[in-house]
């Protein structure tokens, strides 16, 4: 029994991972959880016979992404939320009234229910909204697609429009056409491409990996760490733990993955030191999200999202969240003072990781866009689980 149970995770794990290198290549957006559910969803499609994920691996991976969250709230993070505090009053009235009005729409005027139709209006992240869709029943795959064409709109979409109000700032400036070609020219230089980084990374990772293994010092230091780490590791799983088994027993959507978030960020807040993950462990995570997600993917199921009684109102949803998160960075440009491009960015539907990288690139604040967006992501995977429990009563 054991030994087939760890069979059927390496087959759905390896599918997974092969999922996840090919959308990586074409660079899809959140390809770790979207990569397994294309390979494990068109084979079940197919109709070819594959192992269920684990009952054991979707309660985890709540409480792993509820720790992944909580810890990126702090002392410092709250402090420097203070002066953003109307910014961000914008931007969760916002992304809560999204979710009443385009969920309500799509739930009066496609196929979808009340549940499936706010979730897929939720900007609170895939992987986070795909669990509370499969705590709370809802059509996962639909949402899926929802957030997809979102995540895409907003990657190819928002780069080009950073570029067009950047073009008539410096037109509104009216300098000499020299400095003007200087000044494109120097945040260039400072700018390290995505192939560069991606090839520093696999280097990096790869020059760590000889030293831990074949250096015996490095190797004792490893083990050093996690020794002096490790009390700080229990701490926070139990403390996850509590929280997320606590919100579960009330009955509420994802309660492991809402419970482990509040419990972990509240200490965190309160200045107890918790463990943060590594960005790597949280792409494995996805991974095995994406396995489970999978496994309610079926024939009818992708008939079903073909049919236009799904696929119109998705888009004119889309295009709305788009339109309105225009007038919400005007609004916050206006009552600010803010640059444009910064309250541009800070708006924008997409994930926090990219608009921040954006707002690097060029040349705008980072840490207002992430803070806001942080706000947004957090607001939105707390008060819609809770709305539920109350929707369910």
């Amino acid at each position: 029994m054991f030994v087939q149970i760890i069979s059927d995770i390496l087959l759905l794990f390896g599918l997974g991972l092969a999922g996840w290198f090919l959308l990586s290549r074409i660079r899809m957006p959140a390809s770790e959880v979207i990569g397994p559910v294309a390979v494990i969803g068109t084979l079940r499609a197919m109709q070819v016979e594959l192992p269920t994920s684990p009952d054991f691996l979707f309660p985890a991976a709540q409480i792993i992404i509820g720790i992944f969250v909580g810890s990126m709230l702090n002392r410092d993070a709250v402090r420097e939320l203070k002066p953003m505090a109307v910014s961000a009053v914008i931007i969760i009235a916002w992304a809560l009234s999204i979710v009443f009005v385009i969920g309500f729409f799509l739930a009066r005027y496609s196929a979808m229910d009340l549940y499936t139709a706010m979730l897929s209006a939720s900007m609170g992240g895939l992987p986070e909204i795909t669990v509370i869709a499969l705590a709370s029943g809802a059509g996962v795959t639909v949402i899926i697609v929802m957030q997809m064409i979102r995540m895409l709109g907003t990657i190819l979409i928002f780069p080009l429009l950073l570029k067009w109000i950047e073009v008539r700032e410096n037109r509104g400036q009216k300098k000499p056409p020299g400095n003007l070609k200087n000044e494109n020219k120097t945040p260039a230089k400072k700018v390290v491409s995505c192939e560069k980084i991606t090839a520093l990374t696999i280097a990096g990772l790869f020059s760590n990996l000889l030293s831990t293994y074949f250096n015996q010092n490095a190797l004792l230091r490893v083990v050093s760490s996690f020794k002096e780490s490790w009390l700080r590791i229990m701490l926070t799983l139990f403390i996850a733990a509590v929280g997320g088994l606590l919100l579960e027993g009330m009955g509420v959507p994802a309660g492991l993955l809402v419970g482990s978030t509040i419990f972990v960020a509240a200490v965190s807040v309160a200045g107890v030191p918790v463990s943060k993950l590594s960005p790597r462990l949280l792409d494995l995570l996805l991974v095995f999200i994406g396995i489970t997600v999978a496994d309610n993917i079926s024939l009818e199921t992708i008939i079903t999202m073909v049919n236009p009684e799904f696929l119109v109102p998705i888009l004119i949803a889309t295009a709305v969240i788009f339109a309105t998160s225009f007038g919400t960075a005007w609004i916050i440009y206006r009552l600010t003072g803010w640059d444009f491009l910064t309250s541009f960015l800070a708006a924008a539907p997409g994930g926090f990781t990219v608009m921040t990288a954006l707002a690097i690139k060029h040349g705008r604040d980072p840490f207002k866009v992430s803070m806001l967006h942080l706000c947004r992501f957090l607001s939105i995977n707390i008060f819609v689980p809770f709305l539920f429990m109350f929707m369910m009563r």
